[in-house]
């Protein structure tokens, strides 16, 4: 029975349970203690519990087997190929409150460029290291013209040097001209210790790396928009220039 249901579980860890005081079995508890947050749990294939969660803002599908204690984490998919986990995810892992995002993100630790007076603000989550965002800064220039503000929330996520580069933008003299360098520099190698970082500095880029983690965001650059009715949408990854024109940049008539 055993050798069946792992057949449609790829790819497959075992975790052994340990004695942990906690309304969860052990061996889910275990993976709580190291960050991964539970936030549904339901009745899975071959008898199975499952549960969906968030680990670093990444979607987790974890299966609880028969005996309670141990826990396959991975996908899901049954004879006909279908990836079950995904849609566990779907049907059972509850979308980010936003509420509020609004007021936090204007509280975060970001770098303006475009109009202060703008009517239209957004916001994304920026990684110097990231080349996408260095797409996205490049598509939304000639929306700033128009007098969009684009409000970068700098992070340091991808690489050990992020963190040095974001603080470095942060602390300028002049930001953007500090991000134009990066932004020229990339894919190259630019090293700079955290070591050297002041501990202001090193505080507001840790405070948007938990900000992002915070609203389900695992992805740079993230951005974040309000719609016609004034609800806070976010789109994760560099969107397409139908988005960044129809929905992100729409700009007031």
């Amino acid at each position: 029975m055993l050798r069946r249901i792992l057949k449609i579980v790829s790819p497959i860890l075992l975790l052994p349970t340990v004695a942990v005081s906690a309304s969860y079995p052990d061996a889910v508890q275990v993976l709580i203690d190291e960050g991964v947050k539970i936030e549904a749990s339901f009745e899975a294939p071959g008898g199975l519990k499952g549960f969906v969660g968030r680990r670093n803002g990444h979607p987790v599908s974890l299966y609880l087997m028969p005996d309670g204690e141990h826990v396959v984490i991975g996908k899901m998919v049954d004879g006909f190929g279908q990836d079950l986990s995904a849609n566990h995810i779907r049907n059972w892992l509850p979308k980010p409150d936003l509420t509020g995002a609004w007021e936090t993100l204007a509280n975060s630790a970001w770098v303006s460029e475009g109009p202060s007076d703008a009517q239209r603000i957004v916001y994304v989550f920026s990684d110097p290291n990231c080349g996408y965002c260095v797409a996205f800064r490049e598509k939304a220039q000639p929306y700033l013209e128009r007098g969009i503000e684009l409000r970068h929330i700098m992070v340091g996520i991808i690489q050990p040097s992020s963190l040095a580069k974001a603080a470095s933008v942060l602390g300028a003299e002049n930001p953007v001209q500090k991000l134009e360098f990066h932004d020229s520099q990339f894919p190259r190698d630019w090293l700079e210790s955290e070591e050297n970082v002041p501990q202001d500095l090193k505080d507001k880029v840790q405070s948007n790396n938990r900000l992002m983690e915070s609203l389900s965001v695992a992805a740079t650059p993230s951005v974040f928009y309000k719609d016609r009715d004034g609800e806070i949408r976010k789109i994760v990854g560099l969107p397409d220039d139908s988005a960044l024109s129809e929905a992100v940049f729409r700009y007031p008539e």
